[in-house]
């Protein structure tokens, strides 16, 4: 198996498991439905864990994770959890190198110990 499918198989489990763990199931009351949606689109490398529903009259729309593949290397764009899933992409033998925290400002990357770029 290549590094890109490694990389995409790694990323595809790790959210799959998130999701399910979290029991990610419709929140339904007399105004409110809500729900937890996986989006994998391979062509693009782009890996969506997202909510998404109503409120009453407002909708909701909140990424929880956000991770993408550009130039061989896993950005973490967006992780609004407590789940730490660059640990679980360290765990799922992508190296330190190969990780972008895009979330850090393109300055503060080089403060860390992973890729810039």
């Amino acid at each position: 198996m290549d590094k890109l499918e490694q990389y995409r198989n790694a990323i595809k489990k790790i959210l799959s498991e998130y999701y399910e763990t979290t029991n990610a199931q419709v929140i339904k009351d007399a105004e409110v439905e809500v729900s937890d949606r996986l989006a994998f689109d391979e062509t693009r490398d782009q890996y969506l864990w997202f909510r998404f529903g109503w409120d009453d009259k407002k909708q909701i729309q909140y990424i929880i994770i956000y991770l993408c593949i550009k130039n061989g290397k896993v950005w973490v764009e967006e992780d609004a959890t407590n789940l730490c899933v660059v640990d679980d992409l360290l765990s799922a033998g992508i190296p330190q190198a190969d990780i972008v925290l895009g979330f850090h400002h393109p300055s503060k990357r080089g403060l860390t110990e992973f890729a810039t770029a």
